[in-house]
This record gives structure tokens, sequence and C-alpha cells, in this order.
């Protein structure tokens, strides 16, 4: 499995995430993470928010930013 380059843009939708705003981070157990650049909520379901994100270094997450653990599923 191949790793994405950071800084690179690309296009998540999460369920949940209270709160969430654009300039916060979300990261994944695999050592992933992403800056979000945009959100809207879904007018269908207003739990879902559909985010474009830059793929981010988890070392260069700023201490005191804002960050959202997310886990992946299967569909």
């Amino acid at each position: 499995m191949s790793r994405k380059q950071p800084y690179t843009p690309c296009k998540l939708y999460v369920d949940g995430a209270e709160g969430i705003q654009v300039g916060d981070y979300i990261t994944t157990a695999a050592g992933s993470a992403y800056l979000v650049q945009t959100l809207r909520v879904s007018r269908t379901r207003p739990e879902r928010k559909h985010m474009q994100c830059l793929r981010w270094p988890m070392a260069q997450i700023p201490d005191d930013a804002k960050c959202y653990q997310l886990t992946w599923y299967a569909r």
C-alpha cells in the first residue's frame, strides 16, 4: 500500500465530529493526518460533514491544534 504525498488535496466525509471547523485536523490510528480546508453539512443527513482537506504530516500539527481522531470502517 502506497502512502499519499503530504500537502496533496483530498475529500473526506465523516458522520459525527461535532464542532469540527475549518483549520482543525483529523488524525487516524494509522498515522495519517488531514487539515480541514472547507466544510459543509449535508442537507439530507445533518450529522454528515463533507470536507476538502490537505494531507498533512503528523509531526507538523501544532501542539495547540484542535484534532479529531477518525476511525475507518469498511462499508
